[in-house]
């Protein structure tokens, strides 16, 4: 038998719980002090045990995805990037793991927090830590329909959506009744309102310079018809700008901002913080929660973890952004889509759009988007269409 010695600092891992079989000796001391478990482990099985070596306490998890709450990112979002281990540093969407330090920005939407993280740190503890699941091919990472389901499916062609804005329906001269109608909308002839055949959302009073699929997407980010018509580029936009549209509206005045600093400077956690980072960091980190999320930190942990954050940014970048990794891989992407647009050709149904959905579960690329959402069977072998894959170009 070899002994294997676990050392976790007790500020951010909880302690393993005790098994019988395993557990011979645990040590914990006052505050700031190193736990230590000693677990017997066969020889060959300890390469196997270090991947469940951290055992993360539940507060930390959830400090984890407080920080992410200002996340400015549709895809990826916020809650996969908590899933991956990154923690928010509050400057744009830079990101730390306070496990192997690796700090990043610039995230794309073709970037894959657990790969990244894999990528930069593959010794990180709470990358071994994590279940491993092997890679699927990067090839399109569009979701398909659980279910093809319309609200409506009597309006799923444009032909019947474009019938129903009559005179008598319809006053408006803009926007266009053709965007509307490709947007995914039928008149539903009161107050000049629009509704999505799709999810069924509804939207009227309409400004001359309105997008109307631009505005579908932004009022109803969960309707499938109006994410694969933007295509993922575009939609992510959307999201990322209404994000962080929302975030400029609840920021703090900055002549309220100096007293709620300083009346949250008596508070004990403070004076016991201050042991351990100087004043300036903890001020900091107040401040930035306070502008940043209109909001005090739920729990002392999450100001401890934001100034081990603000430290760490500090010691690690040293003023130089090369310390800082960017997680994006445009150029295979770039290459990768550079052959995939040589080959969709055009739609086979209205033979003037590009073909952009795959049927599913047949894989067949056959349509634009508003042409396929029309379709109830595969154009090309007739199996029954069940949902789309959105294919970019």
């Amino acid at each position: 038998m070899t002994t294997v010695d676990i050392i976790q600092t007790k500020d951010f891992i909880k302690q393993s719980s005790r098994h019988s079989s395993c557990f011979h000796e645990g040590k914990m001391e006052k505050q700031n002090t190193i736990v230590t478990q000693k677990i017997d482990i066969p020889k060959q099985e300890v390469i196997a045990q270090k991947k469940y070596s951290l055992n993360e306490s539940e507060s930390i998890r959830e400090a984890r995805i407080r920080s992410l709450s200002h996340w400015s990112h549709f895809t990826p979002s916020n809650e996969s990037m908590a899933s991956a281990g990154w923690f928010s540093c509050n400057v744009n969407d830079r990101v730390i793991c306070i496990y192997c330090n690796t700090i990043c920005h610039g995230w794309t939407i073709n970037d894959d927090p657990v790969e990244v993280h894999t990528r930069f740190a593959p010794q990180c503890p709470f990358i071994l830590s994590m279940p491993s699941v092997n890679s699927s091919p990067n090839i399109i990472k569009d979701t398909i329909d659980e279910k093809f389901e319309p609200s409506h499916p009597n309006m799923a062609e444009i032909s019947r959506r474009e019938a129903t804005f009559s005179n008598a329906n319809w006053t408006e001269n803009l926007p266009s009744i053709e965007s509307l109608v490709r947007a995914g909308f039928f008149c539903a002839g009161i107050n000049n309102s629009v509704t999505c055949f799709y999810c069924n959302g509804s939207l009227h009073k309409w400004g001359s310079k309105d997008n109307p699929m631009i505005e579908h997407a932004r009022w109803f980010p969960y309707c499938t018809y109006a994410k694969n018509l933007c295509g993922n580029q575009l939609y992510e936009k959307i999201q990322t700008s209404k994000k962080k549209l929302i975030l400029m509206k609840n920021k703090v005045d900055k002549d309220q901002l100096t007293p709620l600093v300083a009346a949250r400077l008596d508070l004990p956690i403070v004076e016991r913080l201050r042991s351990q980072y100087s004043l300036a960091i903890i001020k900091r980190c107040i401040e930035d929660q306070l502008k940043i999320k209109n909001d005090d930190f739920k729990s002392d942990i999450d100001l401890t973890i934001a100034c081990s954050i603000l430290q760490k940014q500090i010691d690690i970048i040293q003023g130089s952004a090369d310390n800082i990794r960017i997680p994006s891989k445009s150029q295979q992407l770039n290459s990768s889509s550079q052959s995939l647009k040589q080959s969709l050709g055009e739609c086979f149904i209205c033979l003037t759009e590009e073909k952009q959905l795959a049927c599913m579960p047949c894989g067949h690329l056959c349509a634009c988007v508003p042409c396929g959402y029309a379709l109830h069977s595969c154009p090309i072998c007739r199996k029954k269409i069940q949902g789309f894959m959105r294919i970019s170009s």
